[in-house]
């Protein structure tokens, strides 16, 4: 895949070793990954990189992950980012209530990376047919 190719995925993660994980687990299959730490600066990046999707977290400092879904919902630039929750929180209610705030996708930590790069590229896939 050439460099102007690769997808962006935004990761969206307070955890630091997280975001490792999943650069390195997307990077190798081919995603352009950028990085924030909580949903106040991945508002920003979402502006700034127009990612192929994000995936974020739910429990973070500054803005939480349904803060953030509420925020790209209402821009009409960013509502049709595809968002995978990835989190571990193993609430029904979160669940429940991310696909309220229109999330795409939802796994909970731990989770299989195989199944993670799947996913991406599915909803990757569902962006790029927008």
């Amino acid at each position: 895949m050439s460099e102007a190719a690769k997808p962006r995925i935004l990761v969206i993660e307070d955890d630091p070793d997280l975001r490792t994980i999943v650069r390195l687990q997307l990077g190798s299959a081919g995603y352009e990954i950028h990085e924030a730490e909580n949903g106040a600066e991945g508002y920003e990046a979402i502006q700034r990189e127009m990612p192929a999707c994000v995936i974020l977290d739910l429990m973070m400092p500054v803005m939480d992950g349904f803060g953030f879904l509420k925020r790209v919902r209402s821009s009409l630039i960013l509502q049709d980012v595809p968002v995978l929750i990835l989190t571990a929180s193993e609430d029904e209610r979160n669940r429940t209530r991310s696909f309220q705030y229109q999330a795409d996708a939802y796994m909970s930590k731990p989770y299989d990376l195989k199944e993670l790069t799947r996913e991406v590229g599915r909803l990757c896939a569902l962006k790029h047919q927008n």
